[in-house]
Protein backbone atom coordinates (compact mmCIF):
# COMPACT_ATOMS: atom_id res chain seq x y z
CA UNK A 1 0.00 0.00 0.00
CA UNK A 2 1.66 3.21 -1.19
CA UNK A 3 2.20 6.24 1.38
CA UNK A 4 -0.56 7.70 -0.39
CA UNK A 5 -3.34 5.45 0.09
CA UNK A 6 -2.40 5.09 3.60
CA UNK A 7 -2.41 9.04 3.97
CA UNK A 8 -5.78 9.04 1.88
CA UNK A 9 -7.45 6.52 4.89
CA UNK A 10 -5.69 8.37 7.82
CA UNK A 11 -7.44 11.30 6.61
CA UNK A 12 -10.75 9.49 5.99
CA UNK A 13 -10.69 8.33 9.33
CA UNK A 14 -10.11 11.65 11.00
CA UNK A 15 -13.11 13.56 8.70
CA UNK A 16 -15.26 10.69 10.13
CA UNK A 17 -14.56 11.00 13.27
CA UNK A 18 -14.86 14.53 13.41
CA UNK A 19 -18.18 14.20 11.73
CA UNK A 20 -19.07 11.85 14.53
CA UNK A 21 -17.76 13.64 17.52
CA UNK A 22 -19.26 17.46 16.23
CA UNK A 23 -22.45 15.36 15.51
CA UNK A 24 -22.86 14.16 18.90
CA UNK A 25 -22.32 17.64 20.07
CA UNK A 26 -25.22 19.18 17.82
CA UNK A 27 -27.88 16.05 18.81
CA UNK A 28 -26.79 17.12 22.83
CA UNK A 29 -26.30 20.63 23.03
CA UNK A 30 -30.11 21.28 23.77
CA UNK A 31 -30.64 17.84 25.78
CA UNK A 32 -27.24 17.41 27.58
CA UNK A 33 -25.26 20.87 27.19
CA UNK A 34 -22.18 19.88 29.31
CA UNK A 35 -21.54 16.78 27.40
CA UNK A 36 -21.57 19.02 23.94
CA UNK A 37 -19.27 21.29 25.62
CA UNK A 38 -16.54 18.54 26.39
CA UNK A 39 -16.54 17.35 22.69
CA UNK A 40 -14.55 20.74 22.11
CA UNK A 41 -16.33 20.79 18.45
CA UNK A 42 -18.34 23.34 17.40
CA UNK A 43 -20.61 24.38 17.58
CA UNK A 44 -20.13 24.93 21.09
CA UNK A 45 -22.09 28.81 21.15
CA UNK A 46 -25.94 26.82 21.97
CA UNK A 47 -24.43 24.44 24.05
CA UNK A 48 -23.06 26.86 26.09
CA UNK A 49 -25.90 29.26 26.07
CA UNK A 50 -27.78 25.89 27.20
CA UNK A 51 -25.77 24.86 29.65
CA UNK A 52 -25.57 28.43 31.84
CA UNK A 53 -29.19 28.77 31.30
CA UNK A 54 -29.76 24.56 33.23
CA UNK A 55 -27.44 25.82 36.00
CA UNK A 56 -29.33 28.82 36.12
CA UNK A 57 -32.55 27.18 35.94
CA UNK A 58 -32.08 24.11 38.51
CA UNK A 59 -30.65 26.92 41.22
CA UNK A 60 -33.92 29.21 40.42
CA UNK A 61 -36.03 26.65 41.17
CA UNK A 62 -34.58 26.22 44.50
CA UNK A 63 -34.34 29.77 45.62
CA UNK A 64 -36.69 32.26 42.79
CA UNK A 65 -34.10 35.45 44.18
CA UNK A 66 -30.91 33.94 43.05
CA UNK A 67 -29.22 36.17 40.33
CA UNK A 68 -26.36 34.76 37.50
CA UNK A 69 -23.07 33.79 38.90
CA UNK A 70 -19.47 33.91 37.44
CA UNK A 71 -20.00 30.44 36.14
CA UNK A 72 -23.28 30.92 34.37
CA UNK A 73 -22.26 34.66 32.63
CA UNK A 74 -18.58 33.07 31.67
CA UNK A 75 -20.50 30.53 29.74
CA UNK A 76 -22.98 32.68 28.42
CA UNK A 77 -20.13 35.37 27.48
CA UNK A 78 -18.18 32.51 25.52
CA UNK A 79 -21.65 31.75 24.02
CA UNK A 80 -22.49 35.30 22.35
CA UNK A 81 -19.07 35.19 21.32
CA UNK A 82 -19.51 31.88 19.40
CA UNK A 83 -23.30 32.71 18.71
CA UNK A 84 -24.27 36.18 18.61
CA UNK A 85 -28.31 34.90 17.85
CA UNK A 86 -27.71 32.80 20.93
CA UNK A 87 -30.96 34.57 22.73
CA UNK A 88 -30.57 32.56 26.13
CA UNK A 89 -26.64 34.15 26.54
CA UNK A 90 -28.10 37.50 25.73
CA UNK A 91 -30.91 36.92 28.75
CA UNK A 92 -28.45 35.78 31.26
CA UNK A 93 -26.47 38.64 30.30
CA UNK A 94 -29.23 41.18 31.19
CA UNK A 95 -30.29 39.27 34.35
CA UNK A 96 -26.81 39.93 34.94
CA UNK A 97 -26.87 43.52 35.72
CA UNK A 98 -28.85 44.14 38.62
CA UNK A 99 -27.47 47.70 39.56
CA UNK A 100 -30.20 50.76 39.43
CA UNK A 101 -27.89 52.17 36.86
CA UNK A 102 -28.23 48.85 34.71
CA UNK A 103 -31.86 49.05 34.87
CA UNK A 104 -32.19 50.51 31.24
CA UNK A 105 -29.23 48.32 29.71
CA UNK A 106 -30.79 45.22 31.34
CA UNK A 107 -33.95 46.03 29.28
CA UNK A 108 -32.71 46.87 26.04
CA UNK A 109 -30.86 43.39 26.34
CA UNK A 110 -34.03 41.59 27.47
CA UNK A 111 -36.04 42.90 24.58
CA UNK A 112 -33.14 41.95 21.73
CA UNK A 113 -33.28 38.62 22.97
CA UNK A 114 -37.37 38.72 22.80
CA UNK A 115 -36.64 39.71 19.27
CA UNK A 116 -34.38 36.15 18.96
CA UNK A 117 -36.49 34.12 20.06
CA UNK A 118 -40.37 33.61 21.47
CA UNK A 119 -39.80 30.04 22.56
CA UNK A 120 -37.55 30.73 25.62
CA UNK A 121 -39.16 30.24 28.80
CA UNK A 122 -35.90 32.13 30.51
CA UNK A 123 -36.58 35.12 28.01
CA UNK A 124 -40.32 35.46 28.29
CA UNK A 125 -40.16 35.13 31.93
CA UNK A 126 -37.68 37.83 32.23
CA UNK A 127 -39.45 40.09 29.74
CA UNK A 128 -42.58 39.55 32.05
CA UNK A 129 -41.09 40.08 35.27
CA UNK A 130 -39.03 43.79 33.98
CA UNK A 131 -42.30 44.69 31.95
CA UNK A 132 -44.16 44.50 35.33
CA UNK A 133 -41.27 46.31 37.69
CA UNK A 134 -41.88 48.76 35.17
CA UNK A 135 -45.83 48.98 35.03
CA UNK A 136 -45.83 48.42 31.30
CA UNK A 137 -48.76 45.95 32.04
CA UNK A 138 -49.45 46.18 27.88
CA UNK A 139 -45.92 44.37 27.21
CA UNK A 140 -46.70 42.17 30.20
CA UNK A 141 -50.04 40.91 29.23
CA UNK A 142 -48.76 40.45 25.67
CA UNK A 143 -45.94 38.57 26.76
CA UNK A 144 -47.76 35.88 28.82
CA UNK A 145 -50.05 35.72 26.18
CA UNK A 146 -46.87 34.56 24.25
CA UNK A 147 -45.67 32.53 26.74
CA UNK A 148 -49.14 30.67 27.28
CA UNK A 149 -49.15 30.00 23.19
CA UNK A 150 -45.54 28.89 23.13
CA UNK A 151 -45.08 26.74 26.67
CA UNK A 152 -48.35 25.03 27.04
CA UNK A 153 -46.95 23.76 31.05
CA UNK A 154 -46.56 27.02 31.51
CA UNK A 155 -50.42 28.06 30.78
CA UNK A 156 -51.87 27.03 34.08
CA UNK A 157 -49.04 29.66 35.52
CA UNK A 158 -49.64 31.74 34.29
CA UNK A 159 -53.17 32.00 33.54
CA UNK A 160 -53.77 32.62 36.95
CA UNK A 161 -51.42 35.50 36.98
CA UNK A 162 -52.91 36.64 34.55
CA UNK A 163 -56.69 36.72 36.21
CA UNK A 164 -55.21 38.06 39.51
CA UNK A 165 -53.62 40.94 38.03
CA UNK A 166 -56.72 41.87 36.14
CA UNK A 167 -57.84 43.70 39.45
CA UNK A 168 -55.12 46.18 38.93
CA UNK A 169 -56.10 49.78 37.85
CA UNK A 170 -55.25 49.81 34.05
CA UNK A 171 -55.59 46.10 33.40
CA UNK A 172 -58.86 46.14 31.45
CA UNK A 173 -57.35 48.57 28.70
CA UNK A 174 -53.92 46.50 28.36
CA UNK A 175 -55.72 43.21 28.41
CA UNK A 176 -58.54 44.05 25.59
CA UNK A 177 -56.03 44.09 22.86
CA UNK A 178 -54.54 40.81 24.28
CA UNK A 179 -57.87 39.38 24.35
CA UNK A 180 -59.04 41.07 21.59
CA UNK A 181 -57.80 37.94 18.41
CA UNK A 182 -59.40 35.55 20.96
CA UNK A 183 -55.97 33.73 21.55
CA UNK A 184 -56.55 29.60 22.26
CA UNK A 185 -56.24 30.37 25.58
CA UNK A 186 -58.83 32.81 26.37
CA UNK A 187 -61.37 30.35 27.42
CA UNK A 188 -58.75 28.86 30.06
CA UNK A 189 -58.65 32.99 31.03
CA UNK A 190 -62.19 33.22 32.12
CA UNK A 191 -61.89 29.64 33.61
CA UNK A 192 -59.26 30.85 35.97
CA UNK A 193 -60.62 34.92 36.24
CA UNK A 194 -64.08 33.20 38.01
CA UNK A 195 -61.80 32.48 41.16
CA UNK A 196 -60.15 35.88 41.30
CA UNK A 197 -63.09 37.48 43.63
CA UNK A 198 -60.69 40.73 43.56
CA UNK A 199 -61.06 40.94 39.37
CA UNK A 200 -64.51 40.20 39.20
CA UNK A 201 -65.22 43.95 38.50
CA UNK A 202 -62.74 44.49 35.73
CA UNK A 203 -63.58 41.54 34.54
CA UNK A 204 -67.10 42.57 33.57
CA UNK A 205 -65.26 45.51 32.23
CA UNK A 206 -63.28 43.81 29.95
CA UNK A 207 -65.56 41.12 29.02
CA UNK A 208 -67.99 44.62 27.66
CA UNK A 209 -64.91 45.97 26.00
CA UNK A 210 -64.73 42.85 24.02
CA UNK A 211 -68.32 42.81 23.31
CA UNK A 212 -67.67 46.15 21.47
CA UNK A 213 -66.14 47.47 18.23
CA UNK A 214 -63.77 46.69 16.46
CA UNK A 215 -63.58 43.18 18.16
CA UNK A 216 -67.54 42.31 18.43
CA UNK A 217 -66.97 39.16 20.68
CA UNK A 218 -70.98 38.91 21.29
CA UNK A 219 -71.46 35.51 21.78
CA UNK A 220 -72.46 33.96 24.86
CA UNK A 221 -70.44 31.42 26.98
CA UNK A 222 -71.08 29.61 29.67
CA UNK A 223 -68.22 31.89 31.80
CA UNK A 224 -70.46 34.84 30.97
CA UNK A 225 -73.06 33.46 32.78
CA UNK A 226 -71.08 32.62 35.39
CA UNK A 227 -69.43 35.73 35.72
CA UNK A 228 -72.56 38.03 36.14
CA UNK A 229 -74.13 35.64 38.48
CA UNK A 230 -70.37 35.42 41.29
CA UNK A 231 -71.04 39.61 40.32
CA UNK A 232 -74.54 39.32 41.59
CA UNK A 233 -73.28 37.33 44.72
CA UNK A 234 -70.66 39.33 45.84
CA UNK A 235 -73.28 42.42 45.49
CA UNK A 236 -72.03 44.02 42.31
CA UNK A 237 -75.55 44.43 41.10
CA UNK A 238 -74.79 47.30 38.87
CA UNK A 239 -71.93 45.46 37.08
CA UNK A 240 -73.71 42.34 36.73
CA UNK A 241 -76.81 43.89 35.20
CA UNK A 242 -74.51 45.95 33.09
CA UNK A 243 -72.24 42.93 31.36
CA UNK A 244 -76.37 40.73 31.28
CA UNK A 245 -77.99 43.45 29.30
CA UNK A 246 -74.83 44.07 26.82
CA UNK A 247 -74.62 40.51 26.02
CA UNK A 248 -78.03 40.11 25.66
CA UNK A 249 -80.28 43.55 24.96
CA UNK A 250 -83.38 43.22 27.11
CA UNK A 251 -86.61 45.27 25.81
CA UNK A 252 -89.20 46.49 28.79
CA UNK A 253 -92.34 44.74 26.88
CA UNK A 254 -95.17 46.26 28.08
CA UNK A 255 -93.57 49.20 31.19
CA UNK A 256 -92.25 45.21 32.43
CA UNK A 257 -89.64 45.85 34.84
CA UNK A 258 -89.33 41.99 34.67
CA UNK A 259 -87.01 40.58 32.14
CA UNK A 260 -88.59 37.67 30.45
CA UNK A 261 -92.45 38.21 31.87
CA UNK A 262 -93.97 36.86 29.13
CA UNK A 263 -92.12 33.71 28.87
CA UNK A 264 -91.27 33.92 25.42
CA UNK A 265 -87.67 32.41 25.82
CA UNK A 266 -85.18 30.75 28.00
CA UNK A 267 -83.83 32.33 30.72
CA UNK A 268 -80.22 34.11 29.38
CA UNK A 269 -78.79 35.84 32.63
CA UNK A 270 -79.86 34.43 36.05
CA UNK A 271 -80.54 36.19 38.78
CA UNK A 272 -81.37 39.55 35.89
CA UNK A 273 -83.79 36.46 34.45
CA UNK A 274 -85.68 33.68 35.82
CA UNK A 275 -83.83 31.62 38.13
CA UNK A 276 -85.88 28.42 38.12
CA UNK A 277 -85.97 25.75 41.10
CA UNK A 278 -84.80 22.36 40.35
CA UNK A 279 -85.39 20.35 43.56
CA UNK A 280 -86.68 16.82 43.68
CA UNK A 281 -90.06 17.95 44.79
CA UNK A 282 -90.35 20.99 43.46
CA UNK A 283 -89.35 22.03 39.82
CA UNK A 284 -90.06 25.18 37.25
CA UNK A 285 -89.36 25.42 33.65
CA UNK A 286 -90.29 27.70 30.94
CA UNK A 287 -92.13 26.57 28.24
CA UNK A 288 -91.66 29.23 24.99
CA UNK A 289 -93.60 27.56 22.35
CA UNK A 290 -96.61 28.41 24.58
CA UNK A 291 -95.13 31.22 26.70
CA UNK A 292 -95.57 30.23 29.84
CA UNK A 293 -94.39 29.28 32.99
CA UNK A 294 -94.86 25.78 34.27
CA UNK A 295 -94.33 25.07 38.28
CA UNK A 296 -94.88 21.61 39.45
CA UNK A 297 -94.71 20.39 42.80
CA UNK A 298 -95.85 17.71 44.67
CA UNK A 299 -97.23 17.07 48.80
CA UNK A 300 -95.22 18.82 51.35
CA UNK A 301 -93.17 21.20 48.79
CA UNK A 302 -91.59 24.20 49.88
CA UNK A 303 -89.45 26.72 48.50
CA UNK A 304 -88.46 29.22 45.85
CA UNK A 305 -90.20 28.16 42.60
CA UNK A 306 -88.57 30.62 40.32
CA UNK A 307 -86.46 34.32 41.24
CA UNK A 308 -85.14 37.57 39.56
CA UNK A 309 -83.33 40.86 40.88
CA UNK A 310 -85.03 43.70 39.76
CA UNK A 311 -84.02 47.10 40.42
CA UNK A 312 -86.67 49.46 41.72
CA UNK A 313 -86.88 52.88 43.41
CA UNK A 314 -89.48 53.64 46.67
CA UNK A 315 -92.55 54.44 45.28
CA UNK A 316 -95.73 52.63 43.94
CA UNK A 317 -96.20 49.40 41.52
CA UNK A 318 -98.76 46.94 40.05
CA UNK A 319 -97.95 43.20 40.50
CA UNK A 320 -100.06 41.49 37.89
CA UNK A 321 -100.16 38.36 37.06
CA UNK A 322 -102.65 35.51 34.82
CA UNK A 323 -102.49 31.86 36.72
CA UNK A 324 -104.05 28.28 35.97
CA UNK A 325 -103.75 25.13 37.91
CA UNK A 326 -105.07 21.28 37.36
CA UNK A 327 -105.96 21.40 41.13
CA UNK A 328 -107.69 23.68 43.53
CA UNK A 329 -105.30 25.34 45.46
CA UNK A 330 -104.79 25.38 49.26
CA UNK A 331 -104.67 28.88 51.09
CA UNK A 332 -101.38 30.64 50.48
CA UNK A 333 -100.14 27.63 48.99
CA UNK A 334 -98.58 29.91 46.41
CA UNK A 335 -96.98 33.61 47.02
CA UNK A 336 -94.95 36.40 45.72
CA UNK A 337 -92.71 38.26 48.15
CA UNK A 338 -90.33 41.20 47.30
CA UNK A 339 -87.22 41.14 49.54
CA UNK A 340 -83.85 43.24 49.92
CA UNK A 341 -80.92 42.19 48.82
CA UNK A 342 -78.99 45.06 49.65
CA UNK A 343 -77.11 45.43 53.07
CA UNK A 344 -78.55 48.43 54.25
CA UNK A 345 -79.52 47.86 57.77
CA UNK A 346 -83.46 47.48 56.76
CA UNK A 347 -86.09 44.82 57.24
CA UNK A 348 -85.64 42.89 54.11
CA UNK A 349 -89.00 41.58 53.65
CA UNK A 350 -90.74 44.79 51.84
CA UNK A 351 -93.68 43.30 50.43
CA UNK A 352 -95.57 39.46 50.12
CA UNK A 353 -99.02 38.51 48.67
CA UNK A 354 -100.72 35.17 47.75
CA UNK A 355 -101.50 34.70 44.40
CA UNK A 356 -105.10 33.46 43.28
CA UNK A 357 -106.30 31.55 40.20
CA UNK A 358 -107.05 34.17 37.43
CA UNK A 359 -105.96 37.15 36.03
CA UNK A 360 -104.90 39.40 39.06
CA UNK A 361 -103.10 42.04 40.43
CA UNK A 362 -102.22 43.67 43.52
CA UNK A 363 -100.53 47.11 44.76
CA UNK A 364 -96.90 47.33 45.44
CA UNK A 365 -95.24 49.87 47.56
CA UNK A 366 -91.69 50.42 47.83
CA UNK A 367 -90.71 51.99 50.90
CA UNK A 368 -88.16 55.03 51.71
CA UNK A 369 -84.48 53.78 51.87
CA UNK A 370 -80.91 52.66 51.03
CA UNK A 371 -82.37 49.76 49.39
CA UNK A 372 -82.51 49.74 45.11
CA UNK A 373 -82.44 45.88 44.31
CA UNK A 374 -84.54 43.52 45.35
CA UNK A 375 -85.74 39.50 45.16
CA UNK A 376 -88.49 39.20 43.37
CA UNK A 377 -89.69 35.49 44.31
CA UNK A 378 -92.81 32.86 43.73
CA UNK A 379 -92.70 30.85 46.97
CA UNK A 380 -94.86 27.58 47.01
CA UNK A 381 -95.71 25.84 50.35
CA UNK A 382 -97.98 22.43 50.12
CA UNK A 383 -99.51 20.90 53.52
CA UNK A 384 -97.86 17.44 53.48
CA UNK A 385 -101.51 15.88 53.22
CA UNK A 386 -102.57 18.31 49.75
CA UNK A 387 -102.17 16.45 46.20
CA UNK A 388 -99.47 17.48 43.65
CA UNK A 389 -100.07 20.26 41.57
CA UNK A 390 -99.07 21.90 38.07
CA UNK A 391 -99.39 25.52 37.85
CA UNK A 392 -99.30 27.25 34.55
CA UNK A 393 -98.19 31.23 34.80
CA UNK A 394 -98.27 33.19 31.28
CA UNK A 395 -98.25 36.92 32.52
CA UNK A 396 -96.00 38.16 35.76
CA UNK A 397 -95.58 41.77 35.45
CA UNK A 398 -94.26 44.71 37.59
CA UNK A 399 -95.38 47.59 36.54
CA UNK A 400 -95.14 51.48 37.82
CA UNK A 401 -98.39 52.15 39.53
CA UNK A 402 -98.75 55.67 37.36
Amino acid sequence: MTVTKILGWVIALALGIGVGVSSYGISNETRAPLKALATGMPPSGIASANAALSSFAARRAQNQRVGVNAYELRLARDAYRAEPLAASAIALHALSRTGKVETERQWSLIELAGKLTRRSLLVNISIVEAAARRRDDRKSFAWISRTMLTQSNAAMAYGKAMAAATARDGAVEALTGVLGPSPRWSDLYWQLVLGQPDSYVNASRLRIALARAPWKQTGIEPTDRDLVRVLANVGKFDEAQQLAHTLRPVDIARGNLLTNGYFSADPSFPPFDWELSTLGNLGASIDKGNKQLVISAISGASGSAVRQLVRLTPGNYRLKWSMTSNAPLPKSAISARIVCKEQTGTDALSFMTPLGAGRRHVNVKIPEGACRWYLLTIDVALPDDAMGVDIVITELSLTPAS
